[in-house]
């Protein structure tokens, strides 16, 4: 079977090329160019960019918001907009409004929002299909970095998160969307073509938008527009907004490149001048989640209050990174806006050499329950787990390839990695909660470090720091010893197997 499957992937991979090959620019997704489907021409008096938008039974829509990437404007009663290019604009897209559904591109498959700026070419039609029904709940499943640096890595991916995804999508009872949060490759443009097929529908289960990450970028270039335009012919423009319920989505680019290789993260002003313009056409009773890939918490990032600020305004807002591949829960302080910025681990965990984030994390991905305009519960789910694998036990005194803990051998360590300042971790002994554990963020985890850097001879890069450790030394040494976790929902875990010295059973990757 598996062989079959193999070969199925690699027919359905070449395939894909071709159609890739083949398929203009303009083809594909929902937007019909030039003159429009209605043979009349215009020269707008109010911009050189205009169109309409009208949904299926070719009734307009009004007050869909469109952009270039620099300016915004909303449809007329008519579904008609009319903008000013930017000088470097490559696409016009439109903010998908909650009422419609997410249209794919019909080769790529993925969501299909925009239309490639033609020279020449001032006219850009969109066309929306309405949902049957408003959706006040919904899942929004976020994808830290695939990261593949060989095609054999996007089957891991297919057989581990997207299978899961797609699995999880077809009994949820909601309906589920998908965002990754950039590296969806290690450098290799070539590879492209096959994240592309691991995200579609047909591999994931649900639609799935995409942040750039640093490695989208080609290494190394000076030029960023020209860096980011191979990963733009694939996955479209770089900054944009979608709307499902009561909630707008922003993923934006972070990654700011200054010479070659080297870059910060932030926003230019260019690019916060965009948000800003998207922003305003938001009630501010609304959520907003911002994606992008390089967390902001570092407090270096370029126009990072002035973001902030923009988010604090709304009823409810969050911030979702990746890049570090470890997962973090940080809450930013009061002056910050108090925003929750969710870092998470990575499918790839770290780089496809085991089943791990650098912390210990496994490889997988989170998922955010929506009702309204608010978060109702997450959690992280590793992609060769149960959803209650939350918790991984260590004892002080074990050694994992040469790597401990700075602890007493009778110190119960947990790696607890989803947990946030407002979980309960707490040490049970013989049936009986004896004392809450204390968080540790000052080390790292030495069962997976004994496992990249021990056994597989990896580097300092696979130290990563671990910022959800729960120590506590039980009175009773002899006691059966539980941990307990429960989260910020209420939802309880527990955990009383201890991993034994050296044991990376759970450590090694999977062979398909």
């Amino acid at each position: 079977m598996t062989s079959i499957l193999k070969y199925l992937n690699r027919a359905l991979l070449v395939l894909l090329l071709a159609a890739f090959a083949a398929c203009s620019d303009n083809e594909g997704g929902n937007e019909s160019n030039g003159n429009g489907d209605d043979g009349n021409t215009e020269t707008p008096a109010d911009g050189d960019t205009y169109g309409y938008i009208k949904d299926t039974n070719g009734n307009p829509v009004e007050g869909v918001v469109v952009s270039d990437g620099y300016s915004c404007t909303a449809t007329d009663a008519e579904g008609r907009y009319a903008l000013t290019r930017n000088a470097d604009a490559g696409f016009v897209f439109y903010s998908l409004p909650s009422a419609y559904k997410v249209s794919v591109d019909k080769t790529y498959k993925l969501p299909r929002f925009f239309a490639r700026l033609q020279a020449g070419t001032a006219r850009y039609d969109f066309t929306l299909e309405a949902l049957a029904a408003p959706e006040k709940r919904f899942d929004l499943i976020c994808i830290g970095d695939p990261q593949i640096n060989e095609a054999s890595h996007a089957v891991r991916f297919k057989e581990e998160a997207g299978r899961e995804i797609r699995e999880y999508a077809a009994s949820a009872g909601v309906p589920c969307y998908g965002i990754t949060l950039g590296d969806h490759v290690n450098n290799k443009w070539t590879l492209f073509t096959n994240m592309v097929v691991a995200l579609q529908p047909e591999q994931t289960g649900v639609p799935v938008f995409a942040t750039i990450g640093n490695h989208d970028h080609e290494f190394p270039t000076a030029d960023e527009k020209a860096a980011r335009a191979k990963y733009e012919s694939y996955f479209g423009p770089v900054d944009y907004s979608f709307n499902r319920g009561d909630v707008h989505v922003v993923c934006m680019d972070d990654v700011i490149y200054t010479s070659g290789t080297e870059y910060t993260n932030g926003f230019t002003d260019a690019q916060l001048a965009w948000l800003r313009a998207d922003l305003s056409f938001v009630p501010k009773q609304k959520m907003v989640i911002l994606c992008y890939h390089i967390p902001l918490r570092s407090g270096t990032a370029r126009n990072m209050a002035a973001v902030k600020a923009l988010l604090s305004e709304y009823a409810e807002a969050h911030l979702m990174a990746a890049h570090t591949h470890y997962n973090e829960n940080f809450i930013n302080t009061d002056a910050d806006g108090g925003l929750y910025e969710h870092i998470h681990g990575a499918p790839c965990g770290v780089f496809w050499h085991s089943a791990l984030n650098g912390d210990g994390t496994p490889n997988g991905y989170a998922v955010y329950d929506v009702e309204g305009a608010a978060i109702t519960d997450w959690r992280y789910k590793s992609s060769l787990h149960d959803e209650s694998f939350q918790i991984r036990l260590h004892r002080g005194g074990d050694t994992h390839s040469g790597f401990t803990y700075p602890y007493t051998p009778k110190t119960v360590i947990a790696n607890v990695w989803n947990a946030d300042p407002e979980w309960r971790v707490t040490l049970c002994e013989n049936g009986v909660e004896t004392k809450a554990m204390t968080l540790v963020t000052t080390y790292t985890d030495a069962w997976s470090v004994g496992y990249h850097v021990g056994v597989l001879g990896r580097g300092d890069n696979y130290k990563s720091p671990c910022k959800h450790m729960y120590v506590a030394e039980p009175n009773d040494v002899r006691a059966a010893l539980k941990v307990v976790a429960v989260d910020r929902w209420g939802n309880r875990y527990e955990q009383s197997e201890f991993t034994a010295p050296d044991d990376f059973t759970d450590a090694r990757s999977p062979v398909y």
